[in-house]
């Protein structure tokens, strides 16, 4: 990936909208002899700033890293929860969504693809491996760009202590502080307020347990979108794992019962 990490910070980069103006400051020249060459330059150099700009990869080539990235932090999540592939017991489970708090020096960025759909960097990753007795929760800010994983964390919870998982609307606040200033001068800009970002209905898929700790994933919010010029931010995902947790957690506690 090392190749690409370039053409996938130009996927996030705005259109220059400087390469305009050195077109229109270049046009007046081009009728005087003696500063055409002048004109020439300027039209010359704000072609040259639109067509490095639309040397970007395609949305499907940006979704393909991605999944490269995905498969790579599900191998990490292994290592760091402590785990041999022997002791899963069923399919690891994945969420992600919108990473932009305490974000550890990843690039950050936010697009609307061609198609519709809104990608975004870093990326708030969960993956959840399934043993015999519970479940190993691992989260971290995947920095695209580099295939780092940054602010990780562990956790492990036995199966009769879970008590939902779900995908819930909620109302989340952060800290001005903790969020990069790229994307607070950029697509988070009209969000921010006293010093706080709050998202007032938060799509969220969220796991509890009855000692009240929780894993959170932040999946999408309609402030989020509009702030990025509309479309729409998948949640397939962690409806999936929704299904995923809760079977497993049947199973579990029917076991446990039965015995």
């Amino acid at each position: 990936m090392a190749e690409d990490r370039s053409q996938l910070k130009k996927y996030f980069k705005k259109f220059p909208k400087s390469s305009i103006v050195l077109i229109l400051l270049g046009l007046p020249f081009l009728g005087s002899s003696q500063a055409f060459f002048i004109g020439l330059i300027f039209i010359g150099l704000g072609g040259w700033l639109i067509y490095s700009w639309s040397q970007k990869p395609s949305d499907q080539r940006v979704d393909q890293w991605v999944e490269e990235s995905l498969k790579k932090i599900r191998t990490k999540a292994l290592a760091k929860s402590g785990l041999d592939e022997s002791e899963v017991v069923a399919d690891t489970v994945v969420v992600y969504g919108p990473r932009f708090w305490n974000v550890g020096g990843a690039e950050v960025g936010v697009k609307k693809g061609a198609d519709g759909v809104i990608r975004f960097m870093p990326l708030g990753v969960t993956v959840i491996n399934f043993t015999q007795n519970q479940l190993a929760a691992y989260q971290c800010a995947l920095d695209l760009m580099t295939d780092n994983a940054l602010s990780e964390s562990t956790d492990e919870y036995f199966y009769r202590d879970v008590v939902s998982v779900a995908t819930q609307s909620k109302s989340l606040t952060w800290d001005r502080a903790a969020i990069p200033s790229a994307l607070v001068k950029g697509p988070l800009k009209g969000l921010i307020s006293h010093g706080k970002l709050q998202l007032n209905a938060a799509e969220t898929f969220v796991l509890t347990t009855s000692g009240g700790t929780s894993i959170e994933v932040v999946l999408q919010d309609p402030q989020l979108i509009k702030s990025a010029g509309g479309g729409s931010i998948p949640t397939q995902m962690a409806e999936k794992a929704v299904q995923a947790v809760r079977k497993m957690l049947r199973e579990k506690k029917a076991a446990a019962a039965a015995g």
